[in-house]
């Protein structure tokens, strides 16, 4: 790995584990596709899934106490019961289709929302949260975007901020490590070959990222965190679908 490679690949963990502290997501959906590019599909992925469980694990005990559990349990269990299946179809498929196909149903479920969002409706529930739960551990097996899905829900179901960004850190701890496992299993995805010191300062970057953007959550309104969480849908939903061009195309 080049000098100017590991120095773009630190500076991307910095940037999106700093959004994921102030949104609630995001990591998974700004670091994947760029990672793709950097280091290749499959470790990309690997390694957006490991650090998808890497920050989030260490930002439990700030964000213990607006923990929803309920609504832990109702999306990120029917996540996990998707992604075996999932897995499975990733290991038999190329992936330029698959990020394609996740991508523009993110992308059609996203603009429903804003169109729904602008009418007022209000959908919440269990059974919206399964649904989003199976959406989230499709396209986190499929593309590597399990956020945009989230993201819908949050914006129909009016999802206040704090509970939101609290209860997300345990579901993507394990739609990210279960993602990681069953990939693993089915097609023999491993992380990247990176030197020790590489790992390390990945380590030191997330850790300081869960108190940079800590400081900049608070200096937020709601609705300016609201509209990065829309935001965030929709770049990770289009960074999925230029992955899904490029990998389609060579």
């Amino acid at each position: 790995m080049s000098i100017a490679v590991s120095i773009s690949l630190l500076a991307l963990v910095l940037i999106a584990a700093v959004i994921q502290r102030v949104a609630g997501l995001g990591l998974g959906m700004l670091f994947a596709p760029y990672a793709v590019v950097l280091i290749g599909a499959h470790e990309g992925i690997m390694l957006a899934n490991f650090l998808g469980t890497l920050m989030p694990v260490l930002l439990l005990p700030r964000i213990w106490s607006q923990i929803d559990w309920r609504t832990v349990a109702w999306i990120g269990l029917p996540a996990v019961a998707v992604m075996p299946g999932a897995a499975w179809v990733s290991s038999i498929s190329p992936p330029g289709p698959l990020y394609l196909v996740v991508a523009t149903l993110v992308l059609l479920s996203l603009v429903v929302s804003v169109a729904l969002a602008r009418v007022h409706t209000t959908v919440e529930g269990r059974g919206a949260q399964v649904i989003t739960g199976i959406g989230s551990g499709l396209g986190t097996v499929l593309g590597g975007v399990g956020g945009p899905a989230v993201t819908v829900y949050a914006v129909l179901s009016r999802w206040p901020v704090l509970p939101m960004v609290a209860t997300l850190q345990p579901l993507w701890v394990l739609i990210s490590s279960v993602s990681f496992a069953t990939k693993w299993a089915w097609d023999g995805g491993q992380l990247p070959d990176m030197p020790a010191g590489m790992w390390i300062a990945i380590v030191i970057i997330v850790g300081a990222s869960l108190f940079l953007g800590e400081a900049v959550q608070k200096r937020l309104s709601e609705r300016t965190i609201q509209r990065l969480v829309m935001l965030l849908g929709f770049v990770g939903a289009l960074l999925a679908l230029g992955t899904g061009v490029r990998l389609l195309l060579g």
